[in-house]
C-alpha cells in the first residue's frame, strides 16, 4: 500500500445549517490536533464537486458530512452526484446524529466509513490514518461496508469537553458554546438518550472562558450563546442544578474584556420548567443579554406529558413562566404537536394551554412530532396537523403570539416515517 504524504491531502467538511454547530466542533478537533498540521481544510457552504476537481489534481480528497436525519435525502443527492462525477477517487466520511442511529442508511447512500458516537476524539484519527494510508476501522466507532456488527453510541469511550475546543477559530467557523452534553431524562422524542445514554457531562468554566478570551481577541468576537439541552442544570448532575456554578459561569464569561453580550437559556438552548425558580433567574437576570427564556413544555396535557417521560406537569410549566415573567423575561415555550397517543381532548388541552400561556404573556413555538431515529418513538406514526389545529395556528402566527416551522416539519415527519426498517 502507497504511503500517502501529508502534504497531499484535502479534507472537505461539507455541512448546511442547521449542522453548523457539529460542523464548528469537529473542525475545531481537527485544528487542535498537531498531527494534521499540514491537512488542508475546506468548509463550502456549497455542494463542493468543483473543489473536489480542484484539489484531486494535487493528491487524495476526503468529503465529510455531518448528517442530521432531517437532512438525509439532501446529503444522498450529493453524495450521489460525486460517485457519478469521481467515483471512487474520492473518500467519502459520515457521522452525526442519523450516522450514530442508522449507520447502515448512509453506507447504502454510498459513504465509505460512517462514524458513530461523539467524533472529537475519533474524527481527527480517522482523517489521519487516511492520510497516511492505514485503516481507518481500527478506530473505534468506525463502520464501513460489509461490518455485521457495531457498537452503540453510549457505550463508546467518553469525550472530555475540555480536551476540545468548542469552535474552529482559525477557519472562523465558530457558533454557540457547548456548556453541556446529554441529558438524564430521556424524553421519549429526543434522541438524546441513544446518543449520550444517561450520562451529563459539563465543559469547565476555566475553558470555556480560556475559549471566549481567544474567540475576541482572534476574531473580534463580540458576543456568545451557550448551547445545552437543559441550561439551568449546568454544573450539576443534570437533574439537579448548581447555582452556585452557573453564577461562576456567567459572572467569569461577562467580565471578559471585549465580549459585549452573554445569551444564556434563549434559542438555542432551552430550559426544563422544573428547574426555573425565582432565585436562579435572578442570578440570569444580573448577567445575561437575552431578554426571553426558552422553556420546554411540549404539552398541554399531562396524560401524554406522563407519557413521553417529561417527569413535570402542565402546572409545573405555568408556574415556570409566571416566575419568568415576574424575572422581568419573556417566556418563549416550546410545543409539540401530534405527539404519539394525542386524543381529541389532548388537542383541545393543547391549543388552551396554548391560549392561556399568550394571555399570560408568553409566546409559543411550535413543533410537530418527529419521529426522530434513536428516539424511543422513532417507529410511531409522524406527528399530524387536524385542520383546526393549523387554522389556529396560523392566525395566532398573524397575530404575533406564535412561531415556528409546522408545516414543514409535517412534512419531514412523513418523510422520516416512510424510512423507518
Amino acid at each position: 500500500m502507497r504511503v500517502r504524504h501529508v502534504f497531499d491531502h484535502t479534507l472537505i467538511f461539507r455541512f448546511y445549517q442547521q449542522s453548523r454547530y457539529s460542523a464548528a466542533a469537529l473542525l475545531g478537533a481537527l485544528e487542535s490536533d498537531p498531527k494534521l498540521s499540514s491537512l488542508r481544510v475546506l468548509a463550502p457552504p456549497i455542494p463542493p464537486n468543483e473543489i473536489i476537481k480542484k484539489y484531486l489534481r494535487q493528491g487524495h480528497v476526503t468529503v465529510a458530512y455531518s448528517v442530521m436525519s432531517t437532512q438525509v435525502d439532501r446529503v444522498s443527492d450529493e453524495v450521489r452526484e460525486i460517485r457519478s462525477q469521481f467515483g471512487n477517487t474520492v473518500t467519502l466520511l459520515a457521522g452525526g446524529p442519523h450516522a450514530s442511529a442508522r449507520p447502515w442508511e448512509l453506507i447504502d447512500a454510498g459513504f465509505d466509513h460512517v462514524l458513530i458516537g461523539e467524533g472529537e476524539r475519533a474524527f481527527p484519527e480517522m482523517v489521519w490514518r487516511l492520510m497516511n494510508g492505514s485503516d481507518v476501522r481500527g478506530v473505534e466507532g468506525v463502520v464501513s461496508e460489509h461490518m455485521e456488527t457495531y457498537p452503540k453510541p453510549r457505550d463508546l469511550p467518553k469525550v472530555n469537553l475540555d480536551d476540545y475546543p468548542p469552535f474552529a477559530l482559525d477557519l472562523n467557523i465558530v457558533g454557540p458554546v457547548e456548556v453541556t452534553r446529554g441529558c438524564p431524562f430521556a424524553c421519549k422524542f429526543c434522541c438524546t438518550p441513544f446518543l449520550a445514554g444517561g450520562t451529563v457531562k459539563h465543559r469547565s468554566v476555566e475553558s470555556i472562558v480560556s475559549w471566549l478570551r481567544l474567540a475576541v481577541q482572534k476574531r473580534n468576537f463580540k458576543r456568545t450563546w451557550f448551547l445545552s439541552p437543559n441550561a439551568l442544570s449546568f454544573g450539576g448532575s443534570g437533574g439537579r442544578a448548581a447555582p452556585e456554578k452557573l453564577k461562576q459561569l456567567l459572572s467569569e464569561t461577562t467580565s471578559i474584556e471585549g465580549l459585549e453580550e452573554v445569551f444564556f437559556g434563549a434559542f438555542p438552548s432551552e430550559v426544563r420548567p422544573d428547574f426555573v425558580t425565582r432565585d436562579t433567574l435572578q442570578i440570569l437576570r444580573r448577567y445575561v443579554s437575552n431578554e426571553t427564556l426558552q422553556i420546554g413544555l411540549q404539552s398541554g396535557s399531562d396524560r401524554i406529558l406522563e407519557a413521553i417521560n417529561r417527569k413535570h406537569t402542565v402546572e409545573e410549566g405555568m408556574m415556570a413562566v409566571r416566575t419568568t415573567l415576574d424575572s422581568g423575561f419573556v417566556p418563549h415555550v416550546d410545543m409539540i404537536f401530534g405527539l404519539p397517543g394525542e386524543r381529541d381532548d389532548d388537542v383541545r388541552a393543547n391549543i388552551e394551554t396554548c391560549l392561556t400561556l399568550i394571555e399570560m404573556g408568553a409566546k409559543i413555538h411550535a413543533h410537530v412530532f418527529l419521529p426522530l431515529p434513536g428516539s424511543a418513538y422513532e417507529n410511531m406514526p409522524p406527528g399530524h396537523l387536524s385542520e383546526e389545529t393549523r387554522t389556529t395556528l396560523g392566525r395566532l402566527a398573524k397575530r404575533g403570539y406564535l412561531t415556528g416551522s409546522w408545516g414543514t416539519q409535517e412534512r419531514l415527519a412523513q418523510k422520516l416515517s416512510s424510512r423507518c426498517i
